[in-house]
């Protein structure tokens, strides 16, 4: 999953990727971020669709599957969340109001990732992007064939979880959103996943002193407990969305740099 070397990336940024097409540099690089932006906006909204439209949403098996896991971590000894979330609670609202934030923006770091990696390391970007794509697709069918109460869910189940974005705000998982979510989809988590692959787009990005690897490893630590904090997903759920993004990148090294699209059978090569 190595990036290699950040130099292997950078050419200059998005002036240079550009320059041998003709492209002048403001405004066709604020029309390719802009444009990407867009698509990725637009792919998370489908993707959203997808998860609450065709995929299976038994109760009563999500709930059978968090007690599977939750007797499975009992055996590896990964059932410390329930106590995570109470310490963080303990320590005021003002701690949980920061990471309420840090689960509901998710997708908004997200961008700034990849914005960044657009402007600053484009054949980063192209690759990275490819991985994007690969882990919905990926992470789709195990939703299917794997539907998941997520913690705060367990109450009833004698797992005292709180909502905590329901309780202190914003309420991320609202029923008047643009999409709602499918409440039995928390194996794996992708939160987690799309922020390692922001990651990635940071380190690419800013690879001086590596000050990208170093964001980026901050954001993935604090989106780990972020999501165990909020109640939104169990210690393996974490590892599902590290699995999807594993196999992400081992599909798009597979795969033809150029994928034969017909729209590109009649483009002329760079």
């Amino acid at each position: 999953m190595s990036l290699g070397s950040p130099r292997r990336y950078r050419t200059g940024g998005l002036t240079a990727a550009m320059k041998g097409r003709g492209i002048p540099r403001p405004i066709k690089a604020t029309y390719f971020v802009i444009s990407q932006l867009v698509l990725f906006f637009l792919l998370f909204q489908l993707y959203k669709i997808v998860r609450k439209t065709f995929i299976q949403q038994d109760a009563t098996v999500a709930f059978e599957h968090a007690l599977q896991i939750i007797r499975l971590q009992g055996k590896l000894g990964l059932n410390f969340e329930l106590a995570l979330q109470r310490w963080v609670l303990a320590q005021g609202e003002g701690v949980i109001w920061f990471f309420n934030r840090y689960y509901a923006y998710f997708m908004w770091a997200f961008y700034a990732c990849a914005a960044l990696a657009m402007l600053l390391s484009p054949l980063a970007y192209r690759r990275l992007r490819r991985v994007f794509f690969l882990s919905m697709l990926l992470a789709l069918p195990w939703y299917a064939f794997y539907p998941l109460a997520p913690p705060r869910f367990m109450e009833p189940y004698g797992y005292p979880f709180i909502d905590t974005l329901a309780v202190y705000g914003p309420n991320y998982f609202s029923e008047t959103g643009i999409v709602q979510a499918n409440r039995y989809a928390a194996m794996p988590s992708m939160h987690f996943g799309w922020t390692v692959i922001g990651a990635f787009m940071l380190a690419a990005a800013l690879p001086r002193w590596r000050s990208g690897a170093l964001l980026g490893t901050l954001h993935v630590v604090l989106m780990s407990l972020t999501v165990m904090i909020t109640g939104n997903h169990f210690v393996l759920d974490i590892a599902g969305g590290l699995l999807v993004v594993a196999a992400s990148f081992v599909v798009a090294r597979l795969l033809p740099r150029t994928l034969p699209l017909p729209w590109r059978s009649r483009a002329t090569p760079a």
